[in-house]
């Protein structure tokens, strides 16, 4: 059960006291196209990501990585992905493009740390908007191919995405647009984490309350949006946490599969009217803790690629605070990259 990013559903405000310039964050862009990955951020960092040719045995994964603004460069990253069953690069290992022999590369490790060389980078960026053969050879000799299927239409996406079409630092369609027409990026947001109130002794018993769920159900567009909560036969098993001294987090079922379920989130006041306001029908779970909601979906069983969004309680709201993929499903557990669209600074 994939969670895709556009499912997500932000909760309005409530009316407590006003907080100037509190806008819901708005997530940037993802796209796929063969066996490349894009995922652009709110900050206008983006990042695509490539691999070895759908069912050829390589687990590598390349990440070019560009912040917004003129002028910026970009950045690559080699990966050699390890399932624990199928071979992998042995020993010192070269990057080859088209035949020519680029020198020694790195696998980049857990930290992502390590990038390649400037000058690699560069024959990388000449080699895929046209066709480009990449290889990691290692000490054996064995070639290790990443893909350039679907390189051109992602980094001329990055490039639309960024502002710079017909600039002379765009990737694909160079032109004579000054580069210091390229917009700037934008600033991380910050968003202040907020106090709860701590919880009261009566809250528990909402979580049985038959008027809140029908409260909750009036909510939903269609019934498939939480059919958990609409077929429930009995006592319902609603998970109540304390916000404020008027308003309490409902939490109630709302799917489940194979390998992902998700919850809806409401914030209602805690007596009826309830007037419950829909935060997401996509989360996992709530850490107190840390104020926050969470998601986190498989896009298969065996967890090659995740997805997962971050919700943090402001005092009016629950704030998206972080979404991220991390790409194509091709065999690597966790995936090889983490690919932001949206990112926030919390305090």
């Amino acid at each position: 059960m994939y969670r895709p990013l556009s499912a997500l559903i932000v909760g309005v405000l409530l009316p407590l006291a006003s907080h100037a310039g509190n806008t819901p964050l708005e997530p940037g862009i993802e796209f796929v196209h063969h066996d490349w990955f894009l995922a652009c951020d709110n900050t206008g960092t983006c990042r695509a990501a490539g691999y070895g040719p759908e069912n050829a045995d390589s687990l590598l994964g390349l990440m070019l990585e560009r912040a917004g603004g003129p002028g910026t460069a970009v950045e690559a990253r080699l990966r050699v992905g390890e399932d624990g069953e199928s071979a992998i690069p042995e020993g010192r290992l070269r990057l080859q493009v088209n035949g020519r022999d680029l020198g020694a590369v790195q696998d980049t490790g857990a930290d992502e740390a390590v990038t390649l060389r400037p000058a690699q980078v560069a024959a990388l960026l000449t080699a895929l908007p046209g066709q480009a053969r990449i290889e990691v050879i290692d000490s054996r000799g064995t070639h290790w191919p990443i893909s350039d299927r679907g390189a051109a239409a992602v980094l001329l996406k990055m490039d639309e995405a960024q502002g710079r079409v017909g600039t002379p630092g765009a990737l694909i369609r160079r032109g004579t647009r000054a580069e210091a027409s390229v917009p700037a990026a934008h600033l991380k947001p910050v968003i202040v984490s907020a106090a709860l109130t701590a919880p009261r002794s009566g809250d528990s018993a909402l979580g049985s309350s038959e008027a809140l769920r029908t409260a909750l159900i009036a909510t939903l567009g269609d019934s498939d949006d939480c059919p958990r909560l609409v077929e429930y036969k009995g006592t319902p098993e609603m998970v109540i946490e304390r916000l404020d001294d008027s308003h309490v987090l409902v939490q109630a079922l709302c799917q489940m599969g194979a390998y992902n379920y998700s919850n809806g989130f409401w914030i209602a006041r805690d007596k009826p009217p309830f007037a419950p306001q829909t935060v997401t029908l996509e989360a996992e779970g709530f850490s107190r803790g840390e104020r926050t909601l969470y998601a986190r979906y498989k896009g298969r069983g065996i967890g090659d690629c995740v997805s997962g969004s971050d919700w943090t309680w402001d005092g009016r709201r629950f704030q998206p605070s972080s979404a991220f993929s991390t790409g194509l499903c091709r065999g690597m557990p966790g995936g090889h990259w983490t690919l932001p669209t949206l990112v926030s600074e919390v305090r």
